[in-house]
Order: C-alpha cells, then sequence, then structure tokens
C-alpha cells in the first residue's frame, strides 16, 4: 500500500509540469486578468477535478489553490442562484444552492486540512472547544492567512446559504473570531475582503441583532483605502449593505452606476474582480424598483 502511493505520487509528480502547462490550468494561472466571466467560470469548472488531484499530493500550496478554486466556483453558483430566484426558477435555484453549499464544503476542508498541519485544533474546527479555538487561532502567522480566510469564507458563505438551520448560524461567532485574527495578521488579504465580511456581518442584520450599517460603511471605506478605489465590490458592498438597509436610494443608485460605468481596467490585472462587481451591480440595479418603494419614498421627501 505505502509503495503504491509513492508511485502514485511520484507519478503525479512527473506529470505535475505537463499538466500546470496544459491549456486549462494555464488559464487558470491567469484567471484574475479575464474579464470574460463566462471564460472564467468555465475555466474554473474545467479545472477542478485536475486541481481536486493534485491536492491529493499533500503540497500546501496546491491544496490552498485548490480550496479558492472552490470556493471562486461556488461564487458563480451563488449567482446563478440568485439569477434563478428573480426569474422564479426556484427548482433551479434550489439546486445550485445545493452545489454552492457542497462546493463550500470542499473549500472548508481543504483549508483547515493545511491549518490543521500547524495545530490539531483545526482538524475539527466547528466542534474543538471555544478556548482551545482562540489560542488555536492566535498560534497562525501571516502566512497562514491565506489558508484560514478562505476556511473562515467558506463557512461564512454556508452560514449564508443555511440561515434556517440553528446548527449552522451557531458557527457564526467562531467565523468573527477567524476574521478577526485575519485583520491583525493581514487586513490587506485579498482585497481586504476579512473587511467586506465585517460589512456584511453588521450590514445585513437588524439592530435588534447587533446590525450597525455605519460600522458596515466603516469597513467598506477601509477597503476602498486599501485599494485606492480600486477594487469595484466595495462600491456594490456599500448600496448592498449600507444603502438598502438605511433605504438611502439615490446612494443606492449612484454607487451601482458608479460600478457599471468603471472602465474595465479600473484594476489592472483584476478584471475578473471588476467584471464580477459590474454583474452583480446590474443585477442589483434591475432589483432597484423591487427593493424601494420609490412613489411613497419621492412623496414622503426621503429622496
Amino acid at each position: 500500500m505505502i509503495y503504491s502511493k509513492l508511485c502514485f505520487r511520484i507519478s503525479i509528480l512527473l506529470l505535475l509540469p505537463i499538466l500546470l502547462g496544459g491549456c486549462g490550468l494555464a488559464k487558470l494561472s491567469r484567471i484574475q486578468s479575464e474579464g470574460n466571466l463566462t471564460v472564467v467560470e468555465s475555466t474554473l469548472e474545467g479545472n477542478l477535478g485536475t486541481l481536486d488531484r493534485l491536492a491529493k499530493l499533500g503540497n500546501t500550496g496546491l491544496i490552498v489553490k485548490t480550496a479558492r478554486a472552490h470556493s471562486s466556483y461556488a461564487g458563480f453558483l451563488e449567482d446563478r442562484m440568485e439569477e434563478a430566484e428573480i426569474a422564479g426558477d426556484y427548482e433551479t435555484a434550489a439546486e445550485m444552492r445545493a452545489q454552492a453549499i457542497e462546493r463550500y464544503k470542499r473549500t472548508e476542508a481543504y483549508a483547515f486540512d493545511v491549518l490543521a498541519k500547524s495545530d490539531e485544533a483545526f482538524k475539527e474546527p466547528r466542534s474543538v472547544d471555544m478556548e482551545t479555538f482562540k489560542k488555536a487561532l492566535q498560534k497562525l502567522k501571516k502566512k497562514q492567512v491565506e489558508p484560514l480566510f478562505w476556511g473562515a469564507y467558506a463557512v461564512a458563505r454556508g452560514i449564508s446559504l443555511q440561515k434556517d438551520d440553528p446548527m449552522q448560524v451557531i458557527d457564526l461567532a467562531r467565523v468573527e473570531l477567524m476574521m478577526a485574527r485575519i485583520l491583525e495578521l493581514d487586513e490587506t488579504f485579498y482585497f481586504g475582503s476579512a473587511h467586506l465580511f465585517y460589512a456584511v456581518y453588521y450590514g445585513d442584520r437588524a439592530p435588534t441583532i447587533g446590525g450597525d450599517p455605519e460600522k458596515a460603511k466603516e469597513h467598506i471605506e477601509r477597503v476602498d483605502e486599501i485599494n485606492d478605489g480600486k477594487f469595484l465590490m466595495s462600491k456594490f458592498y456599500l448600496a448592498r449593505y449600507y444603502a438598502y438597509p438605511k433605504l438611502d436610494a439615490e446612494l443606492y443608485r449612484r454607487s451601482l452606476q458608479e460600478v457599471l460605468d468603471a472602465p474595465s481596467d479600473v484594476y489592472p490585472g483584476e478584471e475578473a474582480a471588476t467584471a464580477l462587481a459590474k454583474s452583480r451591480a446590474k443585477r442589483w440595479l434591475d432589483q432597484m424598483d423591487m427593493l424601494f418603494d420609490l412613489e411613497e419614498m419621492e412623496e414622503g421627501g426621503i429622496e
């Protein structure tokens, strides 16, 4: 058995340069600069199986890349879920939701597998006692921010997609601890996305259960500072998690329109993120009449 596993690893290592040089994975390595979302989605989908196989080698870098790829693809599934919900196709929406949850579970498993190499507490991150979990987080260094972020993000998205399951929601406290640790270690990681978690954390909840749009706005503004205002997703978050909760229809409209009007190369090398922000901005701007009672707001002088 040991011999066969060794042979498998050697054979994969020998094939690795060929695989990485292949059309699919070569595209995957340049995916951030691809502005065509159809190409981005199909490239991710087409390479997940290969990445899963490469991750079995146990190489930390490959495992983290695989975690990120599954998470990124899950984001596309969520978008398709949202589009189906808007169209009233609830069967497709349910299927997309289920697929996205499964991808986030894989992301979570890969990310915590990497972190478990530094502390066994991450082998069972959802069930280990909270004090042990906190101590394990404090041991992490800046170089471990990447797997920590993808693990935390996957848990957070899984919770968001299963809000009716109290066994999922109970883990939100652990996500908050992980994101807080990321801010301590490297708040700039992945466009400062740990701050965007807090934008959702404070902006998507009622004040009675800890919601605070002003705190959400503070985190969004910090993302703008980190990226010199080039990361358009922050404007989408400003509309979705600040303007909408505040019923500020004008700010909502203006923020989303700014995303749509921005040049596709506003953030050179990050065209995929820009295209994704534009796609989501358009979808949410198109829903504005459903989200805001504009006639009533105009009559009441709110605008």
